[in-house]
């Protein structure tokens, strides 16, 4: 359940700007300095954004751009001040929605039978999916000068500047920023479409990888879960074994069968025959096949994840200020420093309030926590509702995808927005039969429509479908308001993927306020509080694993995948008895290492523990003045720095006490009724 981004997005907003100014590439420093000189003459006015301005395209000007002397030409030509420069950049603004909107839309078309759930796959629809119809843009908008027109006109920060001036900044100043960031680094068409290539595999991969459940047996070798069952790695293990909590006791070997399953994925030990197989039985507990040896995976994940890491190295060497994934990650997109990052995870996790939590919901469940606890469901109003009932109770309201798509502006409106806004977002976003577990990828233009992928079928709808699609709800209306309602179109959409988790968060959270099933009372609200703080401290740790594991790949470049099977396994485990096993009493399991996303999104987990700390602290605002109210005025604010979004949306700044301070009362509170 993430937002998705393409190719031609991260591509797009490459992030902020090159750490040093000067000439490289084609163009000599007695040149440059030329340059400046006549331009400063030309324009006095403008002497220190020309000065920028020279630089930063002698810093990417190459030879197959031209000579000293046309580069020199190009800027005394291209170089605008006063009415002239606001006019181009408006004429950037509407010419980048065209051409980003319209790319956009074509690699929607060309992913169409990946994402959606089309029927089966041709070997040429995983080739089309790899094939990015903007894999060339970048070239192209540096071999047209459009993209120097750009670096010669409008300076580059970076996020040390931009930090240090967010609060003196106009909207039009921040506006001209992003328009010039989209082509600080210059990375070549053929590396985009090695990372386009790479990802469509991995997706691939993910998307297909379920289990029959009917043919999973328990350590004793009897089938325990219903006929029909199919469960996509990791999603759909970990939401059934979270419905579980309704009935904790009776569900007790199934959690632990589940597990069983989770750990065979993580160190590729399942049986080849089992994913997405049939007629066979197996038992994860023994790792047999109808009671006899198989032949199991090999490898298969941890190759898929080299194959990402190794397209990402090739554009390394084109970003010399950021240069590995995780640079880029946390300072050019995330735009939180990696090592505040890990901070903010490390103060959650070892809290005192994770700790005490721990112990409250060891009382509720009456015995030892174990490792699957980390998806402990109990604190949710639902928690005394059958897993039965629910999905009853979806499914009269909802009877399939169809309906659900129908009933979005019934949805809004119950969450309250008005019946005009309600009809405006619901007319904005397409509902998809989604492939996989569930994604949203948002309009790059005002016309086009925000498209949440969900695995609905189209006669039929459970409680965990209701559930994602309410996530995915959240992304699509963020996506809308944020495209459609920004001043400037370089400001569309929200500051990072934390910040869009975040609101898909909040829906989410409302999913039984929209069934009708319950109104918020002083209980609600601890157990929420109590419920968002779980699931906080949950997916810090895998964040964290997916830190560290991409650290790993770039310390050791030529591992082989059963080298990174191993570090995987190392890693998740070091994490877990560092933050975990003093709270749960266990030792020595990988658990943390489960997650789909750290193989096909790219080190894209640490937004999910971002998105809840900074989803509590808009979830704190938007109860006090109305999620309806507020939240169009929050998504406009645009992308500035998360830290300004913060301080103009919420009036202060990032931080996860909030968070660990609510826990601590509400565990307190929780407690002394049980």
């Amino acid at each position: 359940m993430k937002k998705i981004l393409s190719s031609l997005v991260l591509m797009a907003f490459a992030g902020t700007a090159l750490l040093a100014y000067g000439p490289a590439g084609n163009i000599s420093a007695t040149r440059v300095e030329a340059v400046i000189a006549k331009l400063s003459a030309a324009f006095p006015a403008d002497k220190e954004r020309s000065a920028y301005g020279v630089r930063q395209a002698a810093l990417l000007w190459t030879e197959a751009d031209g000579t000293e002397n046309e580069f020199e030409d190009f800027c005394l030509k291209n170089f605008y001040a006063g009415a002239d420069l606001e006019k181009v950049f408006l004429r950037y603004e509407d010419k980048f929605e065209k051409v980003f909107g319209y790319f956009n839309s074509m690699q929607l078309d060309l992913r169409k039978q990946i994402d959606e759930n089309t029927g089966p796959l041709l070997p040429v629809d995983e080739v089309f999916g790899g094939f990015s119809p903007a894999a060339h843009l970048s070239d192209d908008m540096f071999q047209s000068k459009i993209a120097f027109i750009s670096l010669l006109n409008f300076r580059l920060f970076n996020l040390k500047e931009m930090t240090s001036e967010e609060e003196k900044l106009t909207r039009l100043e921040w506006a001209k920023i992003r328009l010039a960031q989209r082509y600080s680094h210059r990375v070549p068409a053929a590396v985009a479409q090695e990372l386009t290539k790479a990802y469509a595999g991995a997706d691939n991969y993910i998307n297909a990888y379920n289990f029959n459940m009917e043919y999973v047996t328990d350590k004793d070798g009897k089938p325990v879960f219903r006929k029909g069952l199919k469960l996509i790695s990791h999603w759909g293990l970990r939401d059934e074994l979270s419905a579980m909590y309704a009935d904790p006791a009776a569900n007790l070997d199934r959690q632990r069968t589940i597990y069983r399953v989770m750990l065979r994925v993580i160190g590729q030990e399942v049986p080849s025959v089992m994913i997405n197989g049939t007629g066979h039985y197996w038992n994860p507990y023994t790792n047999k096949v109808d009671g006899k040896d198989s032949a199991l995976e090999q490898n298969t994940r941890y190759a898929q994840l080299l194959n990402v890491f190794r397209a990402h190295r090739m554009e390394d060497k084109y970003y010399p200020d950021n240069p590995t994934l995780p640079d880029r990650r946390f300072n050019l997109d995330t735009e939180i420093p990696e090592a505040t990052t890990e901070k903010m995870f490390d103060e959650l996790l070892a809290s005192k309030s994770f700790k005490e939590t721990a112990a409250l919901i060891s009382k509720r469940l009456g015995r030892p926590l174990e490792p699957f606890d980390l998806w402990y469901d109990g604190f949710k109003s639902r928690g005394s509702i059958s897993e039965t009932e629910l999905d009853a109770l979806v499914n009269k309201k909802y009877p399939g995808r169809a309906a659900f798509a129908a009933g979005i502006p019934g949805i809004l409106m119950k969450l309250g927005f008005d019946s005009e806004t309600a009809k405006f977002l619901s007319d904005h976003i397409s509902v998809d039969n989604g492939r996989g577990a569930g994604h949203a990828w948002g309009p790059e233009m005002r016309g086009a429509n925000a498209h949440m992928r969900v695995r609905i079928p189209d006669d039929s709808m459970n409680y965990q479908g209701f559930n994602t699609a309410m996530h995915e709800l959240g992304h699509c209306v963020e996506q809308v308001f944020s495209m459609y309602k920004t001043d400037y179109y370089t400001l569309a959409r929200v500051p990072n993927s934390a910040i869009t988790e975040g609101f898909a968060f909040l829906f989410q959270a409302r999913d039984l306020e929209v069934l009708g099933v319950s109104a918020p009372d002083e209980t609600s609200r601890n157990l929420h509080n109590l419920d968002v703080f779980w699931n906080a401290c949950e997916i810090a740790g895998v964040g964290l694993v997916d830190m560290k594991v991409w650290r790993w790949m770039y310390a050791n470049p030529d591992a082989a995948p059963e080298d990174l099977n191993k570090a995987v396994r190392r890693i998740a485990t070091e994490v877990w008895n560092k933050y975990y096993a003093p709270v749960f009493g266990v030792k020595d399991t990988e658990i943390l290492g489960i997650y789909s996303h750290m193989i096909n999104s790219g080190l894209y987990l640490p937004n999910y523990p971002l998105g809840h700390i900074m989803s509590f602290q808009v979830g704190e605002y938007l109860d006090k003045n109305g999620l309806a109210k507020e939240m169009e005025r929050l998504c406009r604010i645009g992308q500035v720095t998360p830290s300004e979004w913060m301080r103009l949306a919420v009036g202060s700044g990032i931080s996860p006490r909030p968070i660990i301070d609510a826990a601590g009362e509400s565990v307190k509170k929780i407690a002394g009724k049980n």
